[in-house]
């Protein structure tokens, strides 16, 4: 009865929206693009999509759409019924249009991000088994055969043909992921039903997602956890602002000007935007961080200069989104995982190497995924018996035959200050196993010195959890999904 609850309190639940949703299923059937035009139907006029120039209001969106899926069909002439499009997507207004009007054509999509390596393209490309189509607007791709230029196509005239082509099957979306075992690999993730719509009432209402009017997807909507993002502000009737522009105070303009109450994305693109608030008046007054965990450095930047209304995501590409945290999990452990959100079921599997390792089944999870999904992360339950993250199974230290994980020690140093960013590793040595070293970025000014600081961190730790060695970075590299790179450092250690 909750979850009927939820659903009418999100007014998914009224006679119009079910007429809507029916005139929808008419012409989409179970193809996403349903949603779209579900979307058309109740929000109309509202702002959709904004890059804090350009404007498309709901109805807007769907007829772009509509317009480049005829343009798509008839310039490309791709045989739908067995094609697939590989789509080096941007958050760009050009670029989402394009990847409903794939969508609304029947094709499976492959979303791989807009800088990609060629290479990645065209190994991509050579493990499928049917004619694949490029779509893409960086110089570097367009030489590659059957590519086409999104922003071209959708600026086609019309041809005076008004006949809505519209494909009624499922169309899956892909994300491409390294997985748990480091070898890249394909997830194809569910569309067209209502598979997702418990688990998506319950995030939305504990979240109060569904309260806020305007939210700043900061993460590549070709990413699992953009995309989401992305499809919960439409199915909401969000504005959603999305741009490809680096520039910091840009951003900071938009968010301002648009109104902008709520921040989707990586813990890393978050903390930029926190930065750049700082002294300025805003509308932000909820954030979601999900992709890569949270750090103390970070959550404080956030709650000081955004809001305390702060929730950190946990999942996979291949899981989707599985636990949620509130601030007050967070403030007490910053790698607690939270609950899990309705649907979701998980246990820990001891591990020979040490640990236990976080399975998971999701009613989000990927195509084929009916079982338990290894998740890759070890998880313990704290004192309070709530789940925590560990950090990655193949990241495990063991030293002395002791399994040490990385985020304990990280997170032991973040409560010491001069410290901007942590990274801690392990490294080979023949007569403990492995050692501990610790990267470092420091703040400005700030008078580092190792061995001092190995003996603050035995207030928080054991001696055998103190890095062997303490290493300085000037910098540290991140994913497109704001996850940390490891630094190559010096064998001075400088």
């Amino acid at each position: 009865m909750h979850f009927i609850y939820q659903l009418i309190q999100l007014r998914f639940i009224t006679p119009r929206t079910l007429y809507l949703l029916s005139k929808a299923k008419a012409i989409h059937g179970n193809n996403l693009c349903f949603l779209l035009k579900l979307a058309a139907g109740r929000f109309g006029e509202k702002i959709a999509l904004t890059d804090g120039t350009r404007h498309l209001n709901y109805k807007q969106q769907y007829d772009a759409v509509l317009h480049l899926s005829s343009v798509i069909s008839k310039s490309a002439a791709i045989n739908k019924a067995k094609a697939v499009a590989i789509f080096a997507c941007s958050n760009s207004i050009n670029h989402i249009i394009t990847l409903f009007a794939l969508q609304n054509l029947g094709l499976k999509v492959i979303l791989i991000n807009h800088k990609a390596h060629i290479k990645e393209i065209e190994r991509i490309r050579e493990n499928q088994f049917c004619p694949c189509y490029i779509f893409s607007s960086e110089p570097a791709h367009i030489g590659l055969p059957d590519a086409f230029n999104p922003d071209l196509l959708i600026n086609t005239p019309p041809s005076g043909d008004n006949k809505i082509v519209a494909s009624k099957k499922h169309a899956s979306v892909i994300f491409p992921t390294s997985g748990t075992t480091g070898n890249s690999k394909l997830i194809e993730k569910k569309t067209g039903t209502f598979y997702w719509l418990r688990s998506f009432a319950h995030l939305v209402t504990f979240t109060g997602i569904y309260k806020r009017e305007a939210v700043y997807i900061s993460i590549p909507v070709s990413h699992g956890f953009g995309y989401t993002a992305f499809m919960f502000a439409m199915v909401l009737g969000k504005k959603a602002m999305i741009t490809d522009t680096k520039n910091q105070q840009l951003i900071t303009q938009f968010l301002i000007s648009e109104k902008v109450d709520l921040v989707a994305g990586v813990p890393s693109s978050l903390y930029q935007v926190a930065e750049n608030m700082q002294n300025k008046k805003h509308s932000i007054n909820l954030i979601i961080s999900g992709g890569a965990p949270l750090n103390e450095v970070i959550l404080k930047s956030i709650s000081q200069h955004l809001t305390t209304s702060i929730y950190g995501m946990y999942g996979s590409t291949e899981a989707s989104t599985s636990f949620i945290a509130d601030y007050n999990m967070l403030q007490k452990n910053i790698h607690a995982l939270g609950k899990p959100l309705k649907g979701v079921k998980y246990r820990l599997q001891p591990l020979s190497s040490g640990g236990k390792e976080l399975l998971i089944q999701s009613p989000l999870a990927n195509l084929g995924s009916d079982s338990w999904l290894h998740s890759g992360d070890l998880a313990e339950y704290d004192e309070d018996g709530n789940l925590t993250w560990c950090g990655r199974k193949d990241n495990m230290i063991i030293k002395n035959g002791i399994n040490i994980y990385p985020s304990e020690i990280e997170n032991a140093m973040h409560q010491l200050p001069g410290f901007d960013d942590v990274f801690v590793k392990g490294e080979d040595d023949d007569a403990k196993g492995e050692i501990i070293v610790a990267i470092v970025k420091l703040k400005a000014d700030f008078l580092f010195d190792e061995e001092q600081t190995k003996n603050q961190l035995k207030k928080f730790l054991p001696t055998i959890k103190i890095p062997d060695k303490i290493v300085r970075t000037e910098s540290f590299s991140y994913t497109s999904t704001g996850k940390k790179i490891s630094p190559v450092i010096s064998s001075s250690g400088q």
